[in-house]
């Protein structure tokens, strides 16, 4: 039996009993009961309202879980996809020139590539000395030609 069913139970017992506002005590019952009709018809409106935001809730998890598929599908797509870094022609990724230097210091081999260079310095992963690239010497070889 939901509240508003009660509720209109309660009416009905007070008329069958004869309960009027003409006493204070019926005044007050029948205040009472418009009071829990009110009541009610609020909670009824919130229990409406709450099933409305669960079957949004449910909507919004399938859509979620479709595109979080996707998207995985996506990223394993990817996977498959990536280059060994040996390929010449599929994806550019040889195109990148790479030189080899030992530090100094520690003795360590780097691979530095060309975009490095750019920056005239790098510094050693082993033992963080500074190794600094002199490209002016290339730049007159090239120009002799």
């Amino acid at each position: 039996m939901t509240a508003s069913e009660k509720v209109a139970y309660l009416k009905g017992l007070a008329e069958g009993l004869g309960i009027s506002d003409g006493t204070a005590e019926g005044k007050l019952m029948l205040a009472m009961i418009d009071v829990l009709e009110s009541l009610a018809d609020d909670v009824e409106d919130l229990e409406a309202n709450a099933a409305d935001l669960s079957d949004s809730i449910d909507d919004l998890g399938e859509d979620m879980a479709y595109l979080e598929d996707l998207c995985l599908e996506d990223m394993d797509d990817e996977d498959e996809d990536e280059c060994d870094g040996e390929c010449e022609s599929c994806c550019g990724c040889g195109d990148e020139i790479e030189y080899e230097v030992t530090c100094p210091q520690c003795g360590e081999v780097i691979t530095v590539y060309d975009d490095d260079l750019d920056f005239g310095s790098i510094r050693c992963p082993e033992c963080d000395a500074e190794l600094e690239f002199d490209l002016d010497d290339e730049d007159d070889d090239e120009d002799d030609d």
